[in-house]
């Protein structure tokens, strides 16, 4: 008995374990963080001037790429002319083809590649079940022939067919639902379209993606305001998240003007996850059902005590916005504000004597070091005069900083940085701060002691 109840135990583990080792494992993207639907933008695809001549050879030299002397033996050409002149001849990106090339054979990078890594560069006329013996595809054989027709195949029939039937020969378009190895895939736009119709793998696309992400994705810090170029929407960054501004009254709310917003591709700009909506103006006065009105500074709500006390602000009832608890849901409660409260709003307080201006709020007393401090942060406020024995009666707290996003050097250097989450971050170097789509005028020249107010962060570094 003990036995046959042994080799029924060892016949169970087998099938168990056949049973696991036949069944299906998850989809590559169930187990990842890749977009399988969303892998690059139309733009970044088709921009062919997203690199010159001399910029390709560069970021070539960079990578310490076999590529960067290397001359295609047909055409005479340097790679990086093989690759510039097939990015004009078709209006694709020259981004996008060094992200293929290196994706197929990784040459970009590799230092010592083989013979046949130039020869199929792009993969193209490969497919999976083909050898590169087949007489049929030696045509395209060699760098040139690679780089030249996976341009040419790319804009001159993937693109020509999305545009004319919204699908591409092997079925592939935007919104169109298609299984790539397992999963269901809908491509949100044409790019991601067409790299499905060249590589209908997973894993490829997804190597496609890394790829990207690490040469040409633009990383922006905290505190910087974006809008993908045709876009009405500005987004912050915050947190690592990408909030959009609900209009232009609310955006107007927190800054004066729209020069300090970045214009990016969508690709880099989706790479955020979605935060919440800054749907309220700053200083707003909203409502809920129950009766309780807030005062709404940046994220943080803060409930008047008693109708005193919003009387004693002097709120317009035309001011106050009626909302539901789900609209507040999600923001931070703050400190109540009583009839005891001293300058709930905030003022800028200035000292009769010294001529030192404070912002005071709720008691405290935080000193602007620098004028350029107090244009940024309160240009529209008025200065109220005050004895040296009135702000005596206030609390020091820490000095104001910088506005996060603000673009600052001092007075006496020539070094630029950006302020991010009260920290002061260098750019590595000038080509650094140009290519991330920064602007000379926007940097706000102050003094030394108002800059060293900020701690010294990570430099800010850009992929070209």
């Amino acid at each position: 008995m003990t036995q046959r109840k042994s080799r029924l135990f060892f016949i169970l583990i087998m099938l168990a374990f056949l049973a696991s080792s036949f069944w299906p494992s998850a989809p590559l993207a169930a187990q990842t963080n890749f977009a399988y639907n969303y892998i690059i933008s139309d733009y970044d695809l088709t921009d062919y001037q997203s690199m010159d001549l001399n910029q390709i050879q560069s970021f070539l030299v960079s990578k310490s790429s076999s590529l960067a002397n290397y001359s295609d033996p047909i055409t005479r050409l340097s790679a990086a002319q093989v690759i510039y002149q097939s990015a004009q001849d078709f209006q694709i990106s020259p981004k996008f083809l060094l992200a293929l090339i290196q994706k197929e054979q990784s040459l970009v990078e590799d230092g010592t590649p083989l013979p046949s890594q130039y020869d199929w560069a792009t993969g193209y006329a490969v497919c999976d079940s083909c050898s590169t013996d087949d007489p049929l595809i030696q045509k395209f054989k060699g760098f040139y022939n690679q780089v030249y027709n996976a341009a040419k195949r790319i804009s001159t029939v993937y693109l020509v067919e999305l545009e004319s039937n919204g699908q591409t020969s092997s079925g592939f378009g935007p919104g169109i639902a298609k299984q790539v190895d397992g999963l269901i895939v809908t491509p949100a736009n044409k790019a991601t379209a067409a790299l499905y119709t060249y590589t209908p793998h997973l894993h490829g696309n997804e190597l496609f993606s890394q790829v990207w992400e690490r040469f040409f994705a633009q990383n922006y810090p905290d505190g910087t305001l974006l809008n993908v170029e045709g876009e009405r929407e500005v987004w912050l960054i915050e947190n690592g998240f990408r909030r959009a501004f609900a209009n232009k009254s609310v955006y107007l709310s927190r800054y004066s003007d729209f020069d300090r917003v970045l214009s990016v591709s969508q690709t880099d700009l989706l790479k955020y996850p979605l935060g919440l909506e800054i749907k309220f103006s700053n200083y707003s006065y909203l409502k809920i059902p129950s009766g309780t009105v807030y005062l709404l500074v940046d994220d943080e709500l803060r409930g008047f005590a008693s109708a005193e006390a919003l009387r004693r602000i002097g709120v317009n009832p035309e001011e106050i916005i009626n909302v539901t608890e789900t609209d507040l849901k999600d923001y931070h409660e703050g400190q109540p504000i009583t009839i005891n409260s001293l300058y709930p709003l905030g003022a800028l307080l200035q000292d009769k004597t010294s001529g030192g201006v404070y912002w005071v709020q709720d008691g405290i007393k935080r000193p602007i070091w620098s004028r350029e401090i107090m244009q940024v942060n309160f240009a529209n406020r008025k200065i109220i005069a005050k004895s040296a024995a009135d702000l005596a009666g206030y609390t020091t707290g820490e000095p104001v900083l910088f506005r996060d996003g603000e673009l600052v050097r001092s007075a006496d250097e020539p070094a630029v940085y950006l302020i991010s989450n009260g920290e002061r971050r260098p750019f590595r170097s000038a080509e650094d701060f140009l290519a991330l789509g920064f602007d000379w005028q926007s940097v706000i020249v102050t003094t030394p002691v108002a800059l060293a107010l900020h701690d010294l962060g990570e430099p800010v570094i850009a992929n070209f």
